[in-house]
């Protein structure tokens, strides 16, 4: 009769390694989230006039942890790819940010959560330059997924019509 054997002990917490390791990613992979855009009157008369478009460029980051600065960007982040330009009709209206996988290493070194930069750019198609002047979302991705934030926008050089504060 064969003797049984134990599975080794090491193999067993490798295991539960891997299953803690990976559960933070599929944590992190639903970073969709949605944006309320605002045009200025002139904004959208001027959009539509000239049949133009907008950009929606999404940023993900975060801030590292002691022991993990070196993987950072020369702004001190630790980044997660290129920005992310999402295409998107010339009108004023609410807008899906699709989710992205985040890198699981990058989420390691990271210290409190996970970071998004949302700034909006006219497309460029019938101009070489930006047309818009748009708020941004710069703060915690959680933040972000709780409501749609709104962003307003105008043309370059538009007056506000609010004045200026002291």
């Amino acid at each position: 009769m064969e003797t049984p054997r134990c599975r080794p002990a090491g193999a067993a917490l490798l295991a539960l390694g891997l299953a803690v390791l990976a559960a933070p990613a599929a944590a992190q992979e639903d970073t969709g989230f949605e944006v309320n855009i605002v045009l200025s009157a002139k904004a959208a008369a001027t959009l539509a006039a000239r049949h133009e478009a907008m950009v929606i460029m999404v940023d993900y980051y975060g801030w590292p942890k002691k022991g993990s600065q070196k993987h950072a960007d020369e702004m001190g982040q630790i980044g997660f790819g290129p920005s992310r330009d999402i295409p998107i009709l010339g009108i004023a209206g609410r807008y899906a940010v699709p989710a992205v996988r985040l890198d699981p290493q990058h989420l390691g070194w990271l210290e409190g959560p996970v970071q998004v930069n949302v700034n909006i750019a006219s497309a460029r198609k019938s101009s070489d330059d930006n047309l818009l002047d748009c708020d941004i979302i710069d703060g915690p991705l959680a933040e972000a997924r709780q409501a749609p934030k709104t962003l307003a926008c105008k043309l370059i050089g538009e007056a506000t019509g609010t004045p200026a504060k002291p």
